[in-house]
């Protein structure tokens, strides 16, 4: 698994290589821009890569002498090209002049470390034949420090195997410029076209035509030579660069120009429409496969819980409704909806308020026809509803009958113990006393009945019938004794009751 995702994610970097690109520095003659001014008899630039803004103007461009053999170089010409295959280069937004950088190091806007080679030896390079520079650090564009690899540019000399060149590019134009993003990319064959600077002054890093001729030398093709000393750094004002499959020149007319953004094989169209087709597409289609999936894996999971004659009557209930409804046939809430339509359209054409609509919440009792319901009634004429808000509970003529005899014999009982209370209370009043108070007695409570008591045909309570009032004759309070105490009259009376009792021995 993570050799397949290593291996997408180098298939993904090499598809996006010409889109990541390293940044390059301005054109033009603000901060952190460089601008040149090229002819074949004349270069001006102006830079401000460094601390300050510097200009070139004492410059003059040296080629090659195409027109004869001898195969030496010149002011103006033919551009000298270098090709080879490029192992490591160096882009700049700036310049460290603390650490040594200055003169026209001010006005290179990349560096390139090329083994020189023809095209197609470069293009045959593979496997240990690549070399590999690991750059410490390139402050100075025509000296690199380098160390491990098996190429140490420090210590190549003259018993070196292998010829390099080290350049310092300084772009024409702009579409040259931009184009130098290319060469972020490290291990790939390379020509670059250009021309030598002659600074007028052979103590410069540049030189001057005598000091250049007897240093470097170009084949009939003006390719430049490498010496003796198996290196050659220069500076070189770049007219164009040939890569593998594409190129970039000062005008930015050709017809296989690399641009920003063009992706080796498929090109900038061809990627975008790969991006559309497989990225979208696929993407589109795996949320098909994956709903395909969890449906199947759902399917699979009821079948197991309900079985498989469940299923199908599942699914030929679906079928049967999907056949109804292509035949026209509609549900009640669908009928419902649209009888109050029709409701709500005849009471506008009537002019009349159109009803109220039932709340949502009828809707929900699917199947069920609730203005039937209403107009149907019960059956039995005598049932009753218990409560007249919203209650459900329905009393029968037999809870009636049972609910007025419970009634009848409760009001039986409080009228017998309203009796017992106006009786007990005459004998328990003793007659000396004088006394004009009336005796209201409250009557005991009833019990308690069942809740089908208080339902009756008559919504009018029944009232209670209203307890006799006793009232005392008030009479003049005779002298007699001092009575005695209650307990010690109620204890004579129950003695003498006694003796009575046991004193007649004839029967």
């Amino acid at each position: 698994m993570r050799r397949g995702l290593v291996a997408l994610s180098l298939l993904s970097l090499m598809v996006l290589a010409g889109c990541l690109s390293p940044t390059t520095a301005g054109w033009g003659t603000g901060d952190g821009e460089v601008k040149v001014d090229f002819t074949t008899d004349s270069v001006s630039a102006t830079s401000s890569l460094g601390d300050d803004k510097e200009t070139f103007d004492e410059l003059v461009p040296i080629g090659c002498n195409a027109g004869d053999d001898s195969q030496t170089l010149n002011y103006g010409g033919a551009p000298i090209t270098f090709t080879g295959y490029m192992a490591a280069s160096e882009i700049y937004t700036s310049h460290d002049e603390l650490n040594g950088a200055g003169d026209l190091d001010l006005t290179v806007t990349t560096s390139v470390a090329i083994k020189s080679m023809t095209m197609k030896e470069a293009a045959a390079v593979d496997g240990e034949q690549i070399p590999r520079v690991q750059v410490k650090d390139w402050t100075l564009p025509l000296y690199p420090e380098t160390g491990a690899g098996n190429i140490d540019l420090d210590e190549v000399d003259m018993d070196s195997d292998s010829e390099w060149f080290v350049l310092g590019l300084i772009p024409t134009s702009e579409n040259i410029l931009n184009g130098m993003g290319a060469l972020g990319e490290w291990h790939q064959p390379i020509q670059i076209e250009g021309y030598l600077l002659d600074t007028n002054n052979t103590t410069s890093v540049g030189g001057s035509v005598g000091l250049f001729s007897t240093m470097h030398e170009v084949d009939n093709n003006c390719e430049m030579k490498i010496g003796t000393q198996n290196m050659e750094s220069v500076y070189l004002v770049v007219t164009a660069i040939n890569l593998q499959d594409s190129v970039i020149t000062s005008s930015g007319d050709s017809s296989n120009e690399w641009v920003l953004g063009d992706v080796p094989f498929l090109g900038r169209g061809g990627f975008i429409t790969f991006f559309l087709i497989v990225g979208l597409g696929g993407a589109v289609g795996m949320f098909i496969l994956s709903n395909i999936a969890v449906s199947k894996g759902a399917t699979h999971s009821m079948e197991i819980l309900v079985g498989k004659k469940a299923m199908a009557s599942v699914s030929k209930v679906k079928s049967d409704m999907k056949k109804a409804k292509s035949e026209g046939m509609t549900t009640s809430k669908q009928r419902n909806a649209k009888a109050r339509k029709d409701a709500v359209t005849e009471a506008k054409k009537s002019g009349n308020k159109p009803p109220k609509r039932v709340d949502d919440a009828s809707d929900g009792l699917v199947g069920f026809d609730l203005d039937s319901a209403l107009q149907s009634g019960s059956n039995d004429s005598n049932a009753s509803e218990f409560g007249s808000k919203g209650s459900s509970v329905v009393a029968t003529s037999e809870a009636q009958s049972i609910a007025s005899q419970s009634s009848s014999a409760s009001r039986g009982s409080s009228q017998s113990k309203s009796k017992t209370t106006v009786s007990s209370a005459n004998v328990a009043a003793p007659t000396t006393t004088r006394s004009s108070v009336v005796s209201n007695t409250e009557p005991a409570p009833s019990k308690r009945s069942h809740f089908s008591s208080a339902v009756s045909g008559n919504s009018t309570p029944r009232e209670e019938p209203k307890k006799k009032v006793v009232k005392k004759r008030a009479t003049k309070k005779a002298q007699q004794p001092k009575a005695e105490p209650w307990g010690e009259q109620e204890q004579s009376s129950n003695t003498f009751e006694e003796e009575e009792d046991f004193s007649d021995f004839s029967l």
